[in-house]
């Protein structure tokens, strides 16, 4: 089996994540937490640090939380470097979470059950994603991977969810996570189109009108890419059906619109 070698590290770091599920030490601008010391994955010397943890009931948090690089506590300024093993488990009234560029894991469960979240950005600085991080997040439909090479993932972190979230990876950085073993048979999109080898389906598009002046409609299923004539990417954009949107501020001209492997040109008047 491919967990059968771990770094002593990292099993380290995940008995110490599930332990902080179940307590708290501070409660600071909405959001609760734990301090300690530990290692943090990848090696390095010990800091001390926060991880957020939840008030030790389901549903703890609700709304849009922002979730702090670093917070003051007893003066001392910490990092924030953890979301706890079921942080925000069973939080239902949850629709979004900002992560920091300073998480380096993110839980079991923590994500489990948020029935409203649909989008959510993993920063560059994540390192591990452990078990079932979203199970049943059932309106997800983004994850946004800001890594540009692969980093530790559990065999379940994306567990009966991959069949309908679009899990999204930076521009033509699908070879480099396909390649990695934690990561075969992952469906991934990237940032500027492509789709990875798990996709079977052909791509359908239809743009309309054309020409087009203020808005213009785009029928796709998917990660979908505006060009100019001059091959500079205008617009990005995740289409789930149908999408309109405004063309203020594009310059008249012809345009590119693709998804996949489908272009369709488009006259902007």
């Amino acid at each position: 089996m491919k967990r059968t070698i771990i770094f002593s590290v990292l099993a380290l770091a995940l008995t110490m994540i599930c332990q902080s599920a179940f307590a708290f030490d501070y409660y600071v601008n909405g959001i609760y937490y734990r301090k300690v010391t530990q290692q943090l994955p990848g090696g390095g010397c010990g800091e001390t640090y926060l991880i957020v943890v939840n008030d030790d009931d389901l549903n703890t948090y609700s709304g849009d939380v922002v979730v702090p690089e670093t917070e003051v506590i007893n003066g001392e300024t910490l990092r924030v470097r953890y979301i706890g093993s079921e942080a925000f488990y069973g939080c239902f009234n949850l629709t979004s979470v900002t992560l920091p560029n300073t998480i380096v894991n993110i839980g079991y469960h923590s994500f489990a059950e948020c029935y409203q979240l649909q989008v959510i950005d993993i920063p560059a600085s994540i390192q591990q994603i452990n078990s079932n991080a979203f199970s049943k997040c059932l309106e997800l439909d983004y994850i946004f991977i800001h890594n540009n090479e692969p980093f530790f993932l559990w065999d379940d972190a994306f567990a009966d969810i991959n069949d309908h979230v679009h899990i999204v990876v930076p521009c033509n950085c699908i070879e480099a996570f396909e390649a990695s073993e934690e990561w075969q048979g992952i469906q991934l999109y990237d940032d500027c189109g492509n789709v990875g080898i798990g996709e079977t389906k052909l791509v359908a598009l239809d743009v309309y009108p054309n020409p087009a002046s203020e808005t213009l409609t785009i029928e796709a299923e998917g990660p979908v890419t505006i060009v100019d004539e001059m091959g500079r990417v205008v617009r990005t954009l995740f289409v789930k059906r149908e999408e309109t949107i405004s063309l203020e501020g594009l310059s008249s001209g012809l345009y590119f619109v693709k998804a996949g492997e489908v272009v369709k040109k488009v006259l902007v008047k």
